[in-house]
């Protein structure tokens, strides 16, 4: 009975949501673009280069630079690469930092499947091979978190640290019910016919959304709004984007077989105060054996954004010490 009227609210929250966004965004969009003036992808620091690589017969788009050994960053839904931007000044003075751009947004190919974790993480790590490394440092946040578990999982041996970022792994409960059943957005993101709603709107989407997961007011730049409106408006990202949520439960059975044996690495739970902090260390531990915590002051979701000062901190204490 409870499991059945979680989902009929959750339905609910969706059907609502889609309503007020479609009655809402036509007056915006009378006087906006549909996507973004900005035709190419934004760019790093000068140390900083846009390459290509082509993994599991797709093109993965990323950007390199620094020295030092590698760390990956992962990014989510509603970011792509350039959510760590801000960081990259200061990581590539300790690493040589990897950001790829995940398949199905930006630069990076959007084909019709392969949108589980378990893949998306085997390109990453095709990746990392083409690149000449095996032995990484690893960080996700959001979508990202679950992709860098199921890469942590899968080659474990050659992951040295591990930093998990404000949010969950599908299947893994006793959180992943209790968050999920509150996420209307999981459930319109893994509706078909969602990518074809958000078409075309995904500034009125995509800055209505942010404030929603977030805490602090405006933490995004102009530069960063611009940037990832812009790789959610490239042909097929946004729907394409949507089947990471749409893989959810191939990747909770995935998440399953994987939690059977533990990590063994140095994991780092990173959660907002104003969300993942109250339930990401407890949750990594059921998956993990050696686990620490960085609870982000006054953040929401956003904690790149959201503060800064202490995510870069935080992260360079646990992937240099």
């Amino acid at each position: 009975m409870k499991t059945n009227f979680l989902k009929s609210f959750r339905t609910i929250l969706s059907m609502l949501a889609v309503l007020l966004f479609i009655t809402e965004a036509p007056a915006q969009i009378k006087t906006t673009k549909p996507a973004t003036t900005r035709l190419q992808p934004a760019s790093p620091p000068a140390n900083f280069k846009h390459k290509t690589a082509k993994v599991n017969g797709i093109n993965i788009h990323y950007v390199i630079g620094g020295k030092g050994e590698p760390l990956v960053l992962v990014h989510g839904f509603g970011q792509n690469w350039y959510m760590w931007n801000r960081l990259f000044p200061e990581l590539s003075k300790h690493f040589t930092v990897i950001a790829p751009d995940l398949r199905g947004v930006g630069e990076s190919d959007k084909p019709e499947s392969g949108y589980d974790k378990k893949t998306m993480a085997s390109d990453i790590h095709e990746l990392v091979k083409q690149l000449g490394y095996k032995n990484i440092n690893l960080a996700g946040h959001d979508i990202g978190l679950m992709v860098a578990y199921a890469y942590a999982a899968q080659y474990g041996s050659e992951v040295k640290k591990l930093a998990l970022m404000d949010a969950l792994l599908p299947g893994i409960e006793p959180v992943w019910s209790q968050v999920s059943a509150s996420a209307w957005w999981f459930g319109f993101f893994s509706w078909p016919a969602s990518g074809s709603i958000v078409e075309g709107k995904q500034k009125e989407f995509l800055t209505n959304f942010w404030p929603m997961v977030g805490h602090a007011k405006d933490p995004f730049t102009p530069q960063e709004t611009a940037e990832f409106i812009r790789a959610y408006s490239v042909k097929g990202a946004t729907t394409s984007s949507f089947k990471w949520f749409g893989a959810f439960p191939q990747d909770g059975k995935d998440n399953l077989e994987f939690m059977k044996t533990k990590l063994k690495m140095p994991l780092l739970a990173m959660g907002g105060e104003y969300f993942a902090a109250a339930f990401l260390a407890d949750h990594s531990k059921l998956v993990a054996e050696n686990v620490s915590e960085s609870k982000i002051q006054g953040s929401g979701h956003w904690l790149v954004q959201e503060n800064t000062e202490q995510v870069q901190k935080d992260l360079v204490n646990f992937f240099t010490k």
